[in-house]
């Protein structure tokens, strides 16, 4: 199992842009104000990605593209893994690469930032314990105990050309669970939105955005059965296209679904 990546860096707390980004900064700012102020005595980060208007509703930040309209972002990834078990969709260079189907070099507290704009609450898990994280590492005797996580429906499509045609498919697609022998029913993932352990954003300091098992750290998880185990999804061999293929992730805010009385 991975250990425990080393942090990476923060978010950046100052951005210069548009009425529109100010006025999630702010929103942003509320929820990340604790973690913020542990920082202040840290070296300043990086500065943000300059955010810009493209066309009306849509946005450019760094190379994250936002539909404000759609509720989406979209940006670039490279296929990681073309076969063998996997226990995350997405993560960082610096992430849990040995066993991932993707890998992005957008930054998780980018990411955060642009869906906090586009409407998501996530779980609400801002904070730990002061010296609490998520768990050592994931394994069975973390996975029998875990916990379901809750947060906003989203859906994960993929974009990519092969033999000079325009493919896409659902995230879902290129995963095969070995109990059913069948590719991963379709429908959406949730945005938890991660949480905080001390003074360290996780899926920033993990590298971790998309976790096929229940993992708290991750900004996206998966609700399939299965969830809990890690001998559970492998990559669908079928679907997936060579490795380091570039293609294009869509995240996609769903609404909520109707709850009867």
């Amino acid at each position: 199992m991975p250990q425990r990546p080393a942090p990476a860096r923060p978010c950046p707390p100052t951005i210069k842009t548009r009425p529109l980004a100010r006025l999630g900064f702010l929103s942003a700012v509320l929820i990340l104000s604790p973690w913020v102020q542990a920082q202040e005595l840290q070296p300043a980060p990086p500065a943000v990605p300059p955010m810009q208007e493209i066309s009306p509703g849509v946005y450019q930040m760094g190379k994250m593209r936002f539909d404000k309209k759609a509720r989406s972002v979209s940006f670039p990834a490279t296929v990681n893994m073309a076969s063998g078990l996997v226990e995350y969709l997405l993560v960082s260079p610096h992430g849990a690469t040995h066993e991932s189907v993707l890998v992005t070099e957008v930054e998780p507290t980018d990411l955060h930032f642009v869906m906090l704009l586009l409407g998501a609450k996530g779980s609400g898990t801002t904070a730990t314990e002061p010296k609490a994280g998520g768990p050592p590492q994931i394994n069975s005797d973390y996975l029998k105990s875990a916990p379901q996580l809750k947060g906003d429906p989203v859906t994960l499509a993929l974009k990519w050309t092969e033999a000079g045609k325009e493919k896409t498919a659902h995230a879902e697609d290129w995963l095969r669970n070995t109990e059913t022998g069948k590719p991963a029913a379709r429908g959406p993932w949730t945005y938890t939105g991660s949480m905080f352990g001390g003074d360290r954003f996780l899926a920033q300091a993990e590298g971790c955005f998309a976790a096929l098992l229940t993992y708290p750290s991750a900004l996206i998880n998966n609700p399939r059965k299965g969830n809990h185990n890690d001998q559970v999804w492998e990559i669908n061999k079928k679907a997936i296209p060579p490795r380091d293929t570039p293609v294009e992730m869509t995240i996609q805010l769903q609404p909520e679904p109707t709850r009867l009385p």
